[in-house]
């Protein structure tokens, strides 16, 4: 193998290794940025949502129940889980891939019931109780989302709503007929406040980028390989082949009267001048052993 090809070799690996890593390490840092932008956005809608459950529950249902009766019920006023999901609902409308639901295993309403990865949330909950807040990512419909979620821990306010059902106000048992949201325990992990939050096109983004920028060193590679194997190939290579093809020939014999030519002042240079002397020297004995003959 020539010394062109072994250093042309060694620039492509440490080419192709250095783009790849370049490439990992900025996809790695850009996904990260993703991650944190995206655990600030559930951060934020996660605490309208609280804030908007707290209201519900302080403000806007002991009014109603003061204007209407105990045993009215009206959940557009007094459910806060209610009055936070249609809140999302409408944000949802104009920020597509952003949900917010409130996943409980036992809900009166149908629709916040908590699908498998949202009963595993549940109970990580109910088995860490000193947790306040769990995020990451998971999958839904096939495309990822981080989440945010927060603990529902039943209130003993809530029991006239949420204990047995024959307590619970008359208008709610005649608006909800199952059997769900009722049986609930004080202090226990009834639910999880989840905020989720799209990140599967900036990922994806990230991917296509990341494949960009290792075409790009692949392609800076190229360049820097044809550059820098032509001035090797003028600077290196070619003075060491012209100086090998000539020595060989001197070693037969022949041309020992042409000198070698050195067009550098390098270590290249160096050893032409070397070889130089060397033909000299052995021009020198053999003139000397013709004279003894």
């Amino acid at each position: 193998m020539s010394i062109r090809v072994k250093i042309n070799l060694v620039l492509l690996v440490i080419g192709v290794v250095t783009s790849i890593l370049v490439a990992a390490f900025n996809y790695y840092e850009a996904r990260n940025r993703v991650f944190s932008e995206a655990q600030k956005k559930a951060e934020l809608i996660s605490s309208f949502a609280m804030a908007s459950r707290e209201y519900t529950k302080q403000t806007m249902r002991p009014l109603a129940v003061k204007m209407a009766g105990k045993d009215s019920f009206y959940p557009e006023l007094m459910a806060g889980f209610f009055v936070v999901r249609s809140i999302a609902d409408i944000f949802a409308e104009s920020q597509k891939g952003y949900s917010f639901k409130q996943a409980t295993i036992n809900p009166i309403l149908p629709q916040n019931k908590s699908n498998p990865q949202e009963t595993e949330i549940i109970n990580y909950f109910r088995s860490n109780r000193n947790v306040l807040v769990k995020k990451g990512t998971l999958s839904q419909s096939d495309k990822q989302v981080f989440y945010v979620a927060r603990p529902v821990v039943n209130k003993k306010g809530c029991m006239k709503c949420h204990g047995r059902k024959e307590d619970a106000p008359k208008e709610q048992r005649v608006m909800y007929t199952g059997n769900g949201g009722y049986g609930w325990q004080v202090n226990d992990v009834v639910a999880a406040l989840i905020t989720y939050v799209p990140i599967e096109t900036a990922l994806d983004e990230l991917k296509t980028i990341a494949l960009k920028t290792i075409m790009a060193g692949f392609a800076a590679i190229a360049v820097i390989m044809l550059s820098i194997s032509f001035f090797l190939n003028r600077i290196v290579v070619k003075p060491i082949v012209n100086l090998t093809t000539l020595t060989e020939r001197m070693s037969r014999g022949k041309d020992l009267d042409k000198t070698i030519e050195n067009t550098s002042n390098d270590e290249i240079g160096a050893l032409c001048d070397s070889f130089n002397r060397m033909r000299v020297s052995v021009v020198k004995l053999i003139q000397m052993i013709k004279k003894k003959k």
